[in-house]
């Protein structure tokens, strides 16, 4: 339990090694808010729909995990451009 009650915010959510990481993160105790343009299969205790392309919704991300949770912890910029 490494990262027992970090919040960490992981882009690329939704597939391949940001959905893994997402699960192995959460198996060590974190708080994950996954974030992906595709929401709906993002892993996460919170999932965001976020295109990483828009600086605004890219704040609107960070924003969304701080009011949630009052802080972040880990922030990994994982999504596919």
């Amino acid at each position: 339990m490494r990262l027992d009650g970090k919040v960490c915010v992981i882009t690329g959510a939704a597939g391949g090694i940001g959905a893994e990481i997402a699960r192995l993160v959460d198996e060590e105790g974190a708080i994950v808010v996954g974030a992906d343009i595709d929401a709906a299969n993002a892993v996460g205790d919170l999932t965001l729909s976020v295109d990483v392309t828009d600086p605004a919704q890219v704040e609107g991300m960070y924003a969304a995990a701080h009011e949630t949770y009052g802080h972040i912890d880990v922030l990994l910029n994982n999504a596919g451009i």
